[in-house]
């Protein structure tokens, strides 16, 4: 039996460990924890174009200042913030993975995407999983409507059967 099982960093996405540790006593059981991120904003990465020059009056008086504004200097390239963040959510799955019982299988794997619900559903489809274990945070239609629902996305696309967990609060 595959279970793909999906983190996003949180204690509340956490709260799924206790079901994977009854079903890790099944027979033939092979466990995937997948966490997946955002992609990094790419407002932040407006790199190589061209700057507006600012006209600044000092005050009270007529003389007026030429500001030229540069580019902020970045500590890494979106390409180097992607692999920091990969490498720091297969920390925290193999973290995780150790709490499951000894001998079961289980591999982790971190991917940063912009759509994470559509990452779980094709990583699914492609382990021909036979059930997805995840959190639910159950914050309400209004909110749901308005901002979307990754639980949802992925309990509506069919690919497997989903076993909802709501963390106690």
């Amino acid at each position: 039996m595959k279970i793909l099982a999906t983190f996003d960093g949180t204690k509340y996405s956490e709260a799924i460990m206790p079901q994977l540790q009854q079903i890790a006593h099944l027979p033939s059981v092979e466990f995937s924890l997948l966490s997946v991120a955002h992609e990094p904003d790419a407002r932040l990465r407006r790199r190589g174009l061209p700057r507006p020059i600012f006209i600044s009056s000092a005050m009270g008086t007529n003389a007026q200042v030429l500001l030229n504004r540069t580019d902020p200097t970045f500590a890494e390239d979106k390409t180097q913030a992607i692999e920091r963040r990969i490498s720091e959510m297969e920390d925290y799955l193999t973290g995780l993975a150790h709490q499951l019982p000894e001998g079961v299988s289980c591999h982790v794997e971190a991917h940063v995407a912009d759509n994470v619900a559509q990452v779980i559903v094709d990583r699914a489809r492609e382990e021909k999983t036979d059930v997805i274990v995840m959190a639910t945070h159950s914050r309400g239609r209004i909110v749901q409507a308005l901002f979307g629902s990754t639980t949802e996305h992925v309990v509506r696309s069919g690919v497997a059967p989903v076993l909802l967990v709501h963390p106690k609060e």
